[in-house]
Formats: structure tokens, C-alpha cells, sequence
């Protein structure tokens, strides 16, 4: 006989906890460093931030779409992180760090949440 879903581990909770909780101290570093940014970043930060409160809703309420949505969410966030912040500056779609008087916390900042998406993607495909 199966355990109740209450009872079974939410191998999602965890990874979309970090997720949202590191994407929201990269928000707040941004603020930190106070400088212009992109409108079009912005958007995209915003973005952001709504699919990983809606991943993280996913997993909470135990949603059958909740690991196909941490699979793209994750692996989408990973990918959007290394696109706007890693690689250096190739448009209006980015703010590469490469170049840019950022310090080490900032980079920080930008280089967790990549490994954290990784994770919730990873957990999504188990």
C-alpha cells in the first residue's frame, strides 16, 4: 500500500525553497550595487521571480505538473543567469559581470542560483 502523499518527501520543496530564496538575494544585490539597469533586465528578473514562486507553489500543494515545471523553470533559470550575468555583455538582454566593477559578493550572488536551478531541474527529472 502506498504512503500518503503527506507522508512521502517533497524531493521539490527543498530545491524551489533555495531557488526563490537565492534569486531574491541576487534581486537584493542588484539594489545593492545600485546601478542602472536595463529595463529589459528587469522584465526579465521579474520573470524570474514569478516562475519560481509558482514552481515552489507547484511543489507545495504537490501538483502534478510541479517536476515538469521545476524541470523548465530550473534549467531555464540556470541557463537565464548564465546568459545575462556569466557571459560578458552582448545586449540589451544582458548585464554581463565579465568587465564590470562588480565585487566578489555580487558574483556570488549570480554564480549560486545557477547551481540551485540545476539542482530543482535535477529534482524534477527524478
Amino acid at each position: 500500500m502506498d504512503a500518503p502523499a503527506e507522508r512521502t518527501p517533497n524531493r521539490l520543496l527543498w530545491p524551489n525553497l533555495f531557488l526563490v530564496a537565492t534569486v531574491l538575494l541576487h534581486d537584493l544585490d542588484h539594489v545593492r550595487q545600485g546601478r542602472d539597469i536595463e529595463p529589459a533586465v528587469i522584465a526579465i528578473g521579474i520573470f524570474g521571480d514569478v516562475i519560481a514562486l509558482t514552481s515552489l507553489a507547484l511543489a507545495v500543494t504537490r501538483h502534478p505538473l510541479a517536476p515538469t515545471v521545476a524541470v523548465l523553470v530550473g534549467f531555464g533559470t540556470a541557463f537565464g543567469f548564465l546568459a545575462v550575468h556569466i557571459v560578458p555583455d552582448w545586449g540589451p538582454l544582458s548585464q554581463g559581470y565579465p568587465g564590470t566593477p562588480v565585487d566578489a559578493l555580487s558574483w556570488v550572488a549570480a554564480i549560486v542560483p545557477i547551481f540551485v536551478a540545476g539542482w530543482l531541474g535535477g529534482a524534477g527529472l527524478r
